[in-house]
C-alpha cells in the first residue's frame, strides 16, 4: 500500500526538518515502511488525489500557493504552482477537471480548473461567507473542510468561524450553488466531516467543543440529529473524523490536552453511540483508514511519527502496533493512494 504524507516545513515561524510531501510504501503484512521520494513544498498541510496527480497547498497566509504533483512510479515530480485564490487554504478536493479549496482565513470556497496533464489553471469561482461566532477564534468565517456526498452532487463546507455548515450543490460544469446554511451551537467550531455511503447522514467533529454531531440530509438542507462528546478531557482541539469502510463505526481524533481517538458505533438510524477512547501520540491532527478497513494510520504531528493501529473486524476496536511507527517530521495529512 502506498500513501502520501503532507507535513509542516515551517511551524511557529521556525523551519523543520521536513521537505514537504512524502511518498511512502507500506507492507501491510510485515508493517515495514519505506520512504520512496519527497517533493519540496512549503507547509503542505493537505494533499488531494486524482488519478496519478496529487494536489497540495502551501498554507502560508496571504502568500499561500496551490501545487500539482505527478506521481510517476516511485517518484514525485512538482509540475505546476499557482497563487491560492484564498488565504491559508487548508483542505482540497479534486473531482473531474476541478479542484475545490477551503480557504481558512479568507472564509471562502474556490473552484480551480485542472488542465490537461494535471496542471492548475484558472480560478473559475469563489464563494465568500460572512458568518462569525462569539469566541476569539470566530471573529470571521473560517472555512475548514469540504465533504463531497457519495453521488458527487452535494458538497458540505464546515465554517469554524461561523459555527455553521453550508450545503452546496455541484452543477454539470462543476460549479457550486449554495442551497442552505445550518447553524450549530455557539462556540463549537465545525472542523472535519464525512458522509455515510447513502449520503443521508453527515458526521461532524467540532474543534472548539470536542464533539461529534450527526446530521440528516434531505438533499436540500442539513438537520441536526445528535451531539456526543468525543474528548475524554476537553482540549478544544478536535482534529479529524472518518467512517470505517464497513459503515459500522466512526472515529474522531482530539488534541491539545488528552490526545487520542474516540470510537463510535453507528446505529440503524445513523445515530452514534460512544464506545471507547484510545490514547495516541502527541497531536493527532489527521488519520486515515485503509480501504480494506484493517489498519488506521494516525499522523501525530508533535511526535514526528505516524502510528499504526489494527482495527478489529468484530467491533472496530483499535490495537496500537507498538514498534511500527513511521518516523517523519511533523506529519499532518495522510492520503492513501
Amino acid at each position: 500500500m502506498r500513501f502520501l504524507v503532507g507535513t509542516y516545513t515551517h511551524i511557529a515561524q521556525a523551519p523543520s526538518a521536513s521537505r514537504g510531501v512524502y511518498l511512502i510504501d507500506l507492507d501491510t503484512t510485515s508493517l515495514k515502511a519505506s520512504i520512496l521520494d519527497s517533493a519540496q513544498v512549503k507547509n503542505p498541510s493537505y494533499v488531494a488525489l486524482l488519478g496519478n496527480n496529487a494536489f497540495t497547498l502551501s498554507e502560508c497566509g496571504t502568500e499561500s500557493l496551490l501545487h500539482s504533483i505527478k506521481i510517476d512510479g516511485d517518484k514525485l515530480r512538482l509540475t505546476s504552482s499557482t497563487d491560492s485564490p484564498g488565504d491559508d487554504p487548508c483542505h482540497l478536493v479534486a473531482m473531474g477537471d476541478k479542484l475545490y479549496s477551503a480557504n481558512y482565513s479568507s472564509g471562502s470556497v474556490a473552484v480551480i480548473q485542472i488542465d490537461e496533464g494535471g496542471t492548475l489553471g484558472q480560478v473559475k469561482q469563489q464563494q465568500r461567507f460572512t458568518q462569525h461566532g462569539t469566541s476569539r477564534r470566530q471573529l470571521a468565517s473560517h472555512l475548514h473542510n469540504l465533504a463531497v456526498s457519495p453521488s458527487g452532487k452535494h458538497v458540505a463546507a464546515s465554517n469554524l468561524g461561523g459555527d455553521c455548515l453550508h450545503l452546496l450543490e455541484r452543477d454539470d460544469k462543476g460549479m457550486l450553488q449554495l442551497l442552505s446554511t445550518t447553524m450549530v451551537k455557539a462556540e463549537s467550531g465545525p472542523r472535519h466531516m464525512a458522509w455515510n455511503a447513502c449520503g443521508t447522514r453527515l458526521y461532524l467533529v467540532t474543534e472548539l467543543s470536542d464533539e461529534v454531531m450527526t446530521f440528516d440530509c434531505d438533499g436540500h438542507e442539513l438537520r441536526h440529529m445528535q451531539t456526543l462528546v468525543a474528548a475524554r478531557t476537553p482540549g478544544h482541539g478536535a482534529g479529524d473524523l472518518h467512517i470505517h469502510p464497513s459503515g459500522k463505526w466512526v472515529y474522531a481524533s482530539v488534541r491539545l490536552v488528552d490526545d487520542g481517538i474516540a470510537l463510535f458505533s453507528v446505529g440503524q438510524d445513523g445515530t452514534l453511540t460512544r464506545k471507547a477512547f484510545y490514547s495516541t501520540g502527541t497531536h493527532p491532527r489527521n488519520f486515515a483508514i485503509t480501504p480494506c478497513g484493517t489498519l488506521l494510520l494516525c499522523a501525530c504531528r508533535d511526535k514526528n511519527a505516524i502510528e499504526l493501529y489494527r482495527i478489529s473486524e468484530n467491533d472496530g476496536t483499535l490495537t496500537y502496533l507498538e514498534g511500527h511507527d513511521i518516523t517523519i517530521p511533523l506529519p499532518v495529512c495522510i492520503t492513501i493512494i
